[in-house]
């Protein structure tokens, strides 16, 4: 039996991620197979896997993670969020001004 599948550990024009990219696993799975160890984990993308690759490429991979202390998972977009658009935004320069405390002032009458 031929096995149809194509893995691809170098970056492919249309991917929805870039090997080497930092991603983060999220609790967006449909069908509920995500591993639960490796939720809320941040990991590093290694391969992109089509196991049918003239539905799913170059688009629609399943994406092969390895997450440091725990190893390697496939899982599919919509479970991955980039590393940097999980990250929490830079302060304004007035939203860093509101955070300083006031000066105490006294009165004296």
């Amino acid at each position: 039996m031929n096995d149809p599948s194509l893995i691809v550990s170098t970056n492919v024009d249309g991917a929805p991620v870039r090997i080497g990219e930092r991603v983060k696993v999220v609790s967006h799975s449909s069908d509920g197979t995500i591993s639960a160890g490796f939720l809320g984990h941040t990991g590093v993308v290694v391969a992109l896997v089509y196991d049918d690759p003239v539905a799913q490429y170059p688009a629609d991979p399943l994406i092969q993670v390895r997450v440091d202390g725990l190893g390697e998972d496939l899982f599919f977009m919509d479970e991955l969020v980039p590393e940097w658009a999980s990250a929490p935004l830079p302060r304004t320069p007035r939203e860093k001004k509101a955070e300083r405390p006031r000066p105490t002032v006294w009165r004296v009458q």
